[in-house]
């Protein structure tokens, strides 16, 4: 079933796994959405939800997150970031199941990417994007600062979209849509703390020189979720959105290197989805 409605789906680096769980239960009962946003994890969440690849982004980052060429810290050493995402998209073999662009491009679904511009630091958006273009705006829209390099795109010089807008559910409003459902990463009582002296002095030391601007959103970013993440559960207690979120903490890292926890985020993504999912439906078709 084609919903006309928006699916906005939070990043969070290896949280995303619980995202993967919920999506993949939207796959096994054959929902989908006019429109498709994500951000960060959600974004390569997102793409595979859109090509219909069940399981995909589970079984990289379960079954890959121990593999020195994708993960390291040992990459430091070589002046390359931690997380090799050029890896996410290359082909490993028989046991790697290879992106279906064919099938993304086939679906009835609406795909849009954010990710933040260096420049203006402000969210940019990458929609339906196809070829070398998909590839750098799931690079731009999943690239950590300091941990990873910036992407070059057709709008600049980019990383994370979450540092900009964590949890675009204004895109899908200005996109037109009455019916947007939100799929978090953190349960709704989780707040950002507001950056530390630390943190700040990295991202000055990164990108103040060049990027001020964005320097300015990563430090404003805690204030900048916490408003959002406000908003959301007041839309969603007045049912102008329906938000999927965890129960419980999440008790995962971004780069989370225990591989039984990252399993479990996912099928807790899954089993929570199927308890919602009457909900959800009644939302959407009300």
């Amino acid at each position: 079933m084609l919903y006309n409605a928006a699916l906005v789906l939070e990043g969070g680096a290896f949280r995303g796994q619980y995202t993967a769980g919920v999506v993949d239960t939207f796959l096994a009962h054959h929902i989908e959405f006019d429109s498709v946003i994500g951000v960060s994890a959600g974004s390569l969440c997102g793409a595979n939800f859109v090509s219909k690849q069940y399981g995909r982004a589970a079984m990289i980052n379960i079954n890959h997150r121990h593999d020195r060429d994708y993960i390291s810290f040992s990459h430091l050493l070589h002046r390359q970031t931690i997380i090799n995402l050029d890896y996410l998209f290359e082909d490993h073999g028989w046991r790697w199941e290879n992106f279906n662009e064919r099938a993304y491009e086939r679906s009835a679904s609406n795909f849009t990417a954010v990710a933040t511009s260096m420049v203006t630091g402000k969210a940019v958006s990458f929609t339906n994007p196809v070829g070398d273009e998909l590839t750098r705006a799931l690079k731009a829209s999943s690239s950590m600062p300091i941990i990873a390099k910036p992407q070059r795109t057709s709008k600049g010089l980019c990383l994370d979209g979450g540092v900009a807008d964590s949890i675009p559910y204004d895109l899908a409003q200005q996109q037109g849509y009455d019916k947007i459902v939100v799929i978090r990463t953190r349960d709704i009582t989780y707040r950002k703390e507001p950056t530390s002296r630390t943190l700040a002095s990295l991202y000055e030391r990164y990108y103040g020189r060049d990027y001020p601007l964005f320097v300015r959103a990563a430090i404003n970013r805690p204030t900048v979720y916490n408003h959002q993440v406000e908003e959301i559960n007041r839309l969603t207690k007045e049912k102008k959105l329906f938000t999927i979120a965890p129960q419980q903490p999440v008790k995962v890292s971004r780069i989370e290197g225990n591989v039984k926890k990252l399993r479990q985020l996912y099928e807790t993504g899954q089993r929570e989805a199927r308890s919602i999912l009457p909900q959800m439906i009644k939302y959407l078709e009300h």
